[in-house]
């Protein structure tokens, strides 16, 4: 009787533990991507490792507070470190865009000049809870058997209501934005509207 007590306690303490925290990702279960103008003549491209502001890169969700302070979610996570994260979802949207997939290997990418190299830097990642998500992002993009480097540049925003899963669907729009403002100036080797770009040799 000692020992079912002791485990029946045990059982009763871990059931009034912390709750187990909900993960978020930054891919919807379904897409709307289609194939952009020019997809067809693009050949094989890689994506390097995303940047992101310190503060964000990490896998619990970052809020801003109306009196500016952040707040950590503990309890509400994305499914990776955010860096990671960003990087796994804009690989999934650009393949939907591009019709293939990105070089896994990035040394491979990095050094062939075969291969288009892509380079992300998220710059503000900001959740403000009942207003609004943002997305500044600066990409560019080394083109493949070229001098060529093309530098764009876009802020992306969504209106969100009040709620977590409002933030994360926001920030899923401005995700699936960008891969589809990179996508085009991959194939088109040009600037896409509502972007500031420039290109050097």
């Amino acid at each position: 009787m000692k020992k079912i007590f002791i485990l029946l306690l045990v059982i009763g303490l871990t059931a009034c533990g912390s709750p187990a925290p909900f993960n978020y990702t930054l891919s919807p279960a379904s897409s709307t991507a289609v194939l952009i103008s020019g997809a067809q003549k693009v050949g094989p491209y890689a994506l390097a490792e995303v940047t992101v502001p310190p503060e964000a890169d990490q896998s619990a969700l970052v809020v801003q507070q109306a009196d500016g302070r952040v707040l950590v979610l503990a309890e509400d996570r994305w499914s990776a470190p955010l860096s990671a994260h960003i990087q796994s979802a804009l690989s999934i949207e650009l393949t939907s865009r591009l019709g293939m997939p990105p070089v896994q290997n990035l040394t491979t990418g990095r050094r062939d000049t075969h291969v288009a190299l892509i380079r992300v830097d998220i710059q503000r990642f900001d959740l403000v809870p009942g207003k609004y998500v943002s997305m500044h992002a600066l990409w560019r993009i080394r083109f493949p058997n070229s001098d060529k480097l093309l530098t764009c540049f876009a802020k992306l925003q969504q209106p969100v209501d009040v709620g977590v899963s409002a933030l994360v669907t926001g920030q899923q729009k401005n995700t699936q934005a960008l891969s589809n403002l990179i996508a085009f100036s991959l194939a088109n080797r040009s600037a896409p509207e509502q972007t500031v770009c420039h290109t050097s040799q």
